[in-house]
């Protein structure tokens, strides 16, 4: 019943979440942060039940946070971090797998652009992993899939970024069946 989108445009990344705690048919609260700052340049969206959310965003932030301290001067690209969460995810397939589906946003400096790139991975409990221009994880993808495939292009400024999500929250809105009155929205950028 999570709801995440993400959207690159230029120079960073937006991603929104719903704020619902819920399980069946309960609703245990309406103010859940699914946006972890897993590092100062990365931002991680997750859609799953609560535990593991928590537990996984913590594993990761701590030992990106680790990895900082151990090299210091050598923070991870969006990319490397990607990576990082996606064999996190496929070696906990084999033990005791995450429920996590994750859009997970970043933004780093480039020589091309004085106001960096930024950079999307969609993440499923798998541990598959794709770089994406946009990307939605639950069950919202069926509603509001469409409305970025219509309204993304390159080159997008955060305002039209802002505007494409609140488009794909207003379709949910008017189409979704479960309330989600509540979303969280973050940006990765300079």
């Amino acid at each position: 019943m999570d709801s995440i989108i993400g959207v690159k445009y230029n120079g960073g990344v937006i991603i929104a979440a719903d704020s619902n705690n819920a399980r069946s048919i309960l609703v245990y609260q309406h103010n859940l942060d699914k946006i972890a700052q897993i590092a100062p340049n990365a931002i991680l969206g997750l859609s799953g039940p609560n535990a593991d959310l928590v537990s996984f965003s913590e594993y990761i932030s701590k030992n990106l946070k680790l990895y900082s301290l151990s090299n210091p001067g050598q923070d991870l690209s969006t990319k490397a971090t990607a990576s990082f969460c996606r064999n996190t995810l496929a070696v906990a397939l084999r033990k005791g797998p995450y429920q996590v589906q994750t859009l997970l946003g970043g933004w780093d400096a480039s020589p091309a652009s004085e106001d960096g790139e930024g950079s999307m991975y969609f993440l499923d409990y798998m541990g598959s992993l794709q770089k994406v221009n946009y990307g939605i994880q639950g069950y919202a993808s069926n509603f509001a899939l469409s409305v970025l495939d219509r309204e993304w292009k390159e080159g997008l400024t955060k305002e039209e970024a802002i505007k494409i999500v609140d488009n794909c929250i207003n379709v949910l809105d008017t189409r979704f069946l479960i309330s989600q009155p509540t979303f969280t929205i973050k940006s990765a950028s300079k």
